[in-house]
């Protein structure tokens, strides 16, 4: 284990790197307040592959690292959300990734992906943004409701098919099984 911690840091690291890149410079503004990004497929993908501490760890620090390239002031409600994000799916995932048919296979992650959403995204996330720019949140999460069904699905798609697809080296711990 000691062994392969190092690669986990790495692999870490570098799905941090996409959540920023993506939230930040691969997103479609819509409107003021609303951006389409898939920036939190690094992150479940995180927690699905290292747990739910590494997963938690790769959202907050993608939030963090997203705020200062953006320059914006980090909201704690949006940190909550984006550490959720990577938590709930892991702690989820023997129910999503029981031996299945593709079809079902998705539409278990849709249906976990789509509670992980409607708790970070249209909860936490619009929560925050609603406090920090003084709107209704009910006028906000409508708003957010439209955008929020859509990444659903690309999200559990793309999280889907990257799973099953992404295999990990296996580490040569240098013990010998005789």
């Amino acid at each position: 284990m000691k062994k392969q911690f190092p690669y986990t840091l790495a692999y870490a690291g570098v799905l941090i790197a996409m959540n920023v890149v993506l939230s930040r410079l691969v997103s479609i503004p819509v409107g003021t307040s609303l951006r389409l990004t898939v920036s939190s497929v690094p992150v479940i993908l995180s927690g699905m592959w290292f747990g739910p501490i590494l997963g938690c760890a790769t959202g907050v620090l993608g939030d963090l690292i997203g705020c200062m390239v953006s320059g914006y002031a980090p909201n704690p409600l949006i940190t909550l959300s984006a550490a959720l994000m990577g938590t709930i799916p892991a702690l989820l995932k023997p129910f999503m990734i029981k031996q299945h048919s593709p079809i079902r296979r998705y539409l278990r992650f849709l249906a976990v992906i789509a509670l992980t959403m409607m708790i970070t995204s249209q909860g936490t996330s619009t929560l925050g943004l609603a406090l920090m720019y003084g709107m209704p949140f009910r006028e906000t999460w409508l708003t957010r409701l439209p955008q929020t069904v859509f990444l659903m699905i690309v999200n559990s798609l793309l999280c889907s098919l990257l799973y099953s697809r992404v295999h990990f080296p296996v580490i040569d711990t240098g013990k010998n099984i005789e």
